[in-house]
């Protein structure tokens, strides 16, 4: 599963994910990112990639959490 974090308190509302990663990325009223969808999928992880690489000042992180065990 991937997460992706916001550090809201380093972004500067420049609006390069949401050019990068429109899929999975928005702004909010104060121009912050935002996430367009929870629970990303694998789908995504290229725009996720490329707005991470687009953000000027490292707001934007990628976890990856290994799948739950089919029981």
């Amino acid at each position: 599963m991937l997460q992706v974090i916001i550090d809201k308190d380093v972004c500067v509302a420049c609006g390069a994910c949401v050019l990068s990663g429109p899929d999975v990325f928005d702004q909010n009223e104060d121009g912050q990112a935002v996430l367009v969808v929870d629970e990303p999928g694998e789908s995504l992880r290229d725009q996720i990639l490329e707005s991470i690489e687009a953000c000027p000042v490292q707001a934007l992180s990628l976890v990856e959490h290994a799948a739950a065990a089919a029981e």
